[in-house]
């Protein structure tokens, strides 16, 4: 149960620095993960991108598609 609770927390993560840097992409025409990274095509941002990508899925199949755990009862 510990480690899913880590996967959680670790796809969370990745998904909010995925939207926080589409933000930037799309108010001020700026990648910061790009940047960061040393552009687009290396090794490293296709790997961070990957992560955040999958990240993203998880996220949906455990809030999403699990109900019960992390949806509100209703009495």
């Amino acid at each position: 149960m510990e480690r899913r609770n880590f996967l959680n927390m670790m796809s969370l993560t990745l998904v909010v620095i995925g939207g926080v840097n589409w933000g930037f992409v799309s108010l001020f025409g700026f990648d910061p993960l790009a940047l960061l990274l040393g552009g687009y095509n290396t090794l490293l941002a296709k790997l961070v991108y990957g992560a955040v990508g999958l990240g993203a899925l998880w996220v949906f199949y455990a809030y999403m598609l699990t109900p019960g755990n992390n949806a509100r009862k209703m009495d």
